[in-house]
């Protein structure tokens, strides 16, 4: 973490180091100047005024330096860990956006978010927090401190330090056990943010089922059960900062003890004897804290746990090394004996699906949910790799191309399009940021969908809210559309884009999807069968993933899947329906 920030971290080395000086050297004037008092009463010597006020400027002048030095310290080292902290959580939720589909579908989105806020400070708190602040400074006088005594007066300097394994000694003991408590705590308090975030995105079916009292419920319960854990943990410290305070009240003592046996057999001075408690109170004072700082410690390592799982993550999908830039369709889009099951299942999705897509055709997945038609897209996408098999455009591999060249080529129109809560002109420009407001303006109207933003309160500055909710299902799916349109992919993608809207909004989607659907590669997914009877090629999805595939004439006498579908009675009142739309391009999305 510091690798980048070597010339920062050598240079508060250098102010911990100087000011840790300064501290350690003012007991030394203060001894100095006590030997001399001492002395002065003894042979009755002339100690001036000016001597003891020259002493008490040393000491001031000294002190004032160090603190100077140490708020210069405090001042850099919040800088720097503040840095290392939003360097860490910015890579690692930029490392979350590259990772692959198959990692994310293992886990509930606010519980990641989560991991990354709580392990970000934790990150902080323990690089400033605990080790700038309550460990490195202690330890730097320490060793300023033991090296003097060392020159001063070996047997106190054993004396003095002789607690400090001791404690360790005694708290090494408990470590595992306590970090076990951290980790199980961090756990639970994990679930408990997962468990609010599910709830709070689905409040609206809360209220429609009446489960607030049961969900409160739910949620108390997490709560005990986390800090029930973290309890467990703070008993046990509790224990561990009285043996601390033992071990402590034991080094003091054995220094009085010690020293004052010195100076009564004239082994040291009086001078020295004070130096020596000063310097069990400088190290008294950091260990008391070490009861506080060591669970505070393992607490926030415990948390980073999470954080750094995200930061080190791998992809599956990844870009070949030689991975280069796929130029634009033009030809053709080829699926190649493909075959997929997803991760930890044995149930092939698609296998050995074969069919060739020349640039510019109409092509219809129809099929049942769960058969393999949004899978197939995902292979198209490259949002999972086949186990066998490829995709080709233009008669290149996909995955020899990098992803970001092959996404822009194609745009989606999902069923339920997803929307940030920002402005409706910065939906719309997703696809392209760097979008005029001109250019937005035209796509919104080409998608019809102009009408309802200057009606809204602030227009095309209108924020639509958590994933676009106050906006209707129609209107979501127009902002959908022109998203597309501004993108003008030579791909197109239709995943079942107005199955669950209402006849009227239909109609408008349709005549909007219509513009989009020009000149353009087009793949419609949909379960019924009025949407592809002019499609110019049509993948029929069953049990064992892609059954048959031709037109709609070929298909109606061979497929029996395919009849079965079209035997549905409000299919046929549908297809019945579809001639008297206007252009079969609009048909195709009914």
């Amino acid at each position: 973490m510091l690798k980048d920030h070597k010339g920062a971290a050598g240079f508060l080395a250098v102010l911990i180091v100087t000011s840790s000086l300064l501290e350690v050297f003012v007991p030394f004037l203060t001894q100095r100047l006590i030997d001399l008092v001492v002395m002065t009463l003894r042979t009755r010597r002339v100690l001036t005024f000016q001597t003891i006020l020259q002493f008490g400027l040393f000491i001031f002048v000294s002190v004032a330096i160090a603190r100077i030095l140490r708020g210069v310290y405090n001042y850099h080292s919040f800088r720097l860990m503040g840095q290392i902290e939003d360097e860490i959580k910015t890579n690692a939720f930029a490392n979350f956006l590259n990772l692959d589909m198959t990692w994310h579908s293992r886990l509930n989105s606010g519980q990641v978010v989560g991991t990354l806020d709580r392990g970000g400070t934790a990150i902080f708190v323990v690089l400033y927090e605990i080790l700038g602040q309550s460990l490195i400074p202690p330890f730097v006088i320490f060793a300023n401190i033991f090296v003097s005594l060392l020159f001063t007066n070996r047997w106190i300097a054993l004396v003095i330090v002789l607690p400090v394994p001791l404690y360790l000694l005694m708290v090494g003991r408990m470590v595992n056990r306590l970090h076990n408590y951290e980790h199980e705590t961090n756990e639970k308090f994990e679930a408990v943010s997962k468990e609010s975030y599910d709830v709070s995105s689905n409040i609206a079916t809360v209220k429609k089922f009446c489960q607030e009292n049961r969900e409160a419920a739910i949620q108390k319960r997490l709560v005990d059960r986390a800090r029930s854990s973290q309890l467990r943990a703070e008993w046990l410290w509790a224990i561990v900062e009285n043996m601390q305070s033992w071990v402590a009240t034991l080094g003091r003592v054995t220094v009085i003890v010690f020293g004052g046996y010195l100076v009564l057999q004239g082994r040291c001075t009086v001078g020295e004897y004070v130096l020596f408690l000063s310097f069990q109170e400088m190290l008294l004072q950091p260990m008391t804290q070490l009861s506080v700082v060591v669970p505070k410690l393992r607490r926030n390592l415990a948390r980073t746990e999470g954080l750094f799982e995200v930061y080190d993550a791998k992809p599956i999908v990844v870009d070949a090394p030689d991975a280069a830039t796929l130029a634009p369709l033009c030809q053709s889009i080829e699926f190649r004996n493909l075959s997929f099951k997803y991760e930890a299942s044995d149930r092939w999705i698609l296998k050995n699906v074969s069919f060739f897509v020349p640039a510019g055709a109409t092509v219809a997945l129809i099929g049942r949910s769960g058969t393999g038609k949004t899978t197939l897209m995902n292979l198209l996408l490259r949002v999972y790799d086949p186990q066998e098999g490829s995709v080709l455009i233009d008669g290149v591999d996909i995955k020899t191309v990098t992803q970001e060249s092959l996404r822009r080529q194609i745009a989606v129109v999902p069923q339920e399009v997803d929307l940030f809560s920002r402005s409706i002109a910065e939906n719309v420009a997703y696809g392209r940021p760097n979008a005029s407001r001109e250019e937005i303006e035209t796509a919104v109207t080409a998608a019809l969908a102009h009408d309802f933003i200057a009606r809204s309160d602030h227009g095309y500055d209108t924020v639509v809210g958590e994933r676009g909710l106050r906006l209707s299902g129609g209107e979501r799916q127009r902002v959908g559309i022109a998203r597309a349109i501004l993108r003008n992919p030579p791909l197109l993608i239709l995943d079942e884009a107005t199955s669950h809207l209402d006849t009227e909004s239909e109609r408008i989607i349709q005549d909007a999807a219509e513009h989009l659907m020009r000149d353009r590669t087009c793949f419609i997914i949909a379960h019924r069968l009025s949407t592809i009877r002019d499609a110019d090629l049509v993948v029929v999805f069953g049990e064992n993933g892609a059954e048959d595939i031709g037109n709609h004439e070929e298909l109606l006498n061979r497929s029996h899947t395919y009849r079965k579908l079209y035997d549905l009675p409000d299919e046929r009142q549908l297809a019945s329906q579809s001639s008297d739309w206007p252009g079969h391009r609009a048909e195709l999305l009914r």
